[in-house]
C-alpha cells in the first residue's frame, strides 16, 4: 500500500504541467482503446514482448488496426485525452502516414489533423510526421514530401520524425531524406543511437543533418567524441526510460542515460515514447527518477521550462514558458513537504 507521502508525490507529478515531446501515435494506443472498435481476436497480445525487435511487432499490429478512418479519429481523440489527464501542457505526436484499402497516406494524415483540431481540451497538440526508416528510399521521399507540404499548409504540423526499425535500415537513403527536409526548413527529430551497431552512421547523422532532437540516443555517452558535439549543438536528448528498459537498450532506471545528461546541465526530457505498448504514463516516468535519481519536483519544472525552447511550433513557447513559471510560484512553498 502507498505511503500518503507517496500518494501526495503522485498527485503532485500528476498534476505538474508537462512536455511530452516523443510519443507515437500507434504506440500510445492501448489494447483497452481498441477493444470496443475492432475484434478481440486480432489484438496483439503484449505478453510476447521482449526486446526491441518483438516490440516494433507489436506496434506493427497495433497500426495494422487504425488504418480505417473512424478508428484512426477515435484512437486520436483517446490517446489526446489520456495525456491531457496527465496535466500535459505540449503533446507532439507522431505518426508515419499509412494506407490501405479505406485510407490514403493523405487522408490519414488529414485524420489526425482533423482529431487534434476537434479536441476540447487545455492541452496543446502538434502533429509531427514521421518518416520510416526501414521503407524504401521512394516511400521516404513520398513522407518526406508530404510533411514538408503539410508543415507549410497546417499549424498542426510540426517538424518531422526519422524513426522505424533501424535493423536493416537503408542509412544512406535515409540520410538523403533528411537533408531534403533540412533544406525545406523543418524541425528534425531523429531516432538515434539505440543499440551500439550503428555508431558510424551516427556521427555521420549528427553532423551531417545536425537535428534539433535526438530521440533515445542510449549508446551516446557524455564524454565521448559524439556527446561532446551533442553538447555543443545544444541537441534536446528525448529520455524514454521505461522504453529503454523494456526493450532491453538500458539495464535498469538507475544505470539510464538521462542521469549523466542531466547532471552536465544539458537540455534533456523524460518521455513515454510508447504509453500503451510499455503501460507507462509521463507521472510513472517521473517517479521513477525520483527514485532512481533523487529528482525533484522542482527540477521537473526547470526541465521542462528549458526543454520548451526546442518544441516544434515557436509560436506557442513563450505561452509555455509562462505556465511553467506560473505553477512554479504557485506551488513551490508546498513541495516542501512532499519532495
Amino acid at each position: 500500500m502507498d505511503s500518503p507521502i507517496q500518494d501526495s508525490l503522485r498527485l503532485a507529478a500528476l498534476k505538474m504541467p508537462k512536455l511530452e515531446l516523443h510519443a507515437h501515435l500507434n504506440g500510445c494506443v492501448r489494447l483497452s482503446h481498441l477493444s470496443d472498435l475492432v475484434d478481440p481476436a486480432t489484438l496483439p497480445d503484449r505478453s510476447k514482448m521482449h526486446d526491441l525487435s518483438t516490440c516494433f511487432a507489436f506496434m506493427a499490429a497495433v497500426s495494422s488496426l487504425t488504418r480505417d478512418p473512424k478508428i484512426l479519429s477515435t484512437v486520436v481523440s483517446r490517446v489526446l485525452e489520456d495525456f491531457e489527464g496527465e496535466s500535459v501542457a505540449y503533446l507532439e505526436l507522431r505518426s508515419a502516414p499509412k494506407s490501405s484499402d479505406n485510407i490514403s497516406k493523405r487522408e490519414y494524415i488529414e485524420c489526425i489533423i482533423d482529431a487534434i483540431k476537434a479536441h476540447r481540451g487545455q492541452m496543446i497538440a502538434r502533429y509531427m510526421i514521421s518518416i520510416d526508416q526501414s521503407k524504401s528510399l521512394e516511400e521516404m521521399t513520398e513522407n518526406a514530401e508530404l510533411a514538408i507540404e503539410f508543415n507549410r499548409s497546417s499549424a498542426i504540423c510540426a517538424g518531422v520524425d526519422i524513426s522505424g526499425n533501424v535493423y536493416g535500415a537503408d542509412k544512406t537513403s535515409s540520410l538523403a531524406v533528411l537533408k531534403k527536409c533540412k533544406q525545406a526548413g523543418l524541425k528534425i527529430a531523429c531516432h538515434i543511437a539505440e543499440n551500439d551497431s550503428i555508431a558510424d552512421h551516427t556521427a555521420q547523422l549528427l553532423r551531417e543533418i545536425r537535428p534539433d532532437r535526438l530521440g533515445h540516443a542510449t549508446q551516446i555517452l557524455v564524454n565521448s567524441e559524439d556527446g561532446l558535439f551533442v553538447q555543443n549543438q545544444k541537441m534536446l536528448i528525448e529520455c524514454c526510460m521505461t522504453s529503454n528498459i523494456v526493450t532491453k537498450t538500458v539495464a535498469s532506471y538507475e544505470s539510464h542515460h538521462f542521469r549523466d545528461w542531466w547532471k552536465v546541465g544539458h537540455p534533456v526530457l523524460l518521455c513515454t515514447d510508447d504509453s500503451g505498448t510499455f503501460d507507462t504514463t509521463l507521472t510513472d516516468e517521473y517517479l521513477a527518477a525520483i527514485s532512481a535519481f533523487g529528482m525533484t519536483l522542482k527540477d521537473f519544472i526547470e526541465m521542462n521550462l528549458r526543454a520548451t525552447e526546442w518544441v516544434f511550433d515557436e509560436s506557442v513557447k513563450e505561452k509555455l514558458r509562462e505556465q511553467f513559471r506560473l505553477y512554479h510560484n504557485t506551488n513551490v512553498n508546498d513541495w516542501g513537504n512532499i519532495i
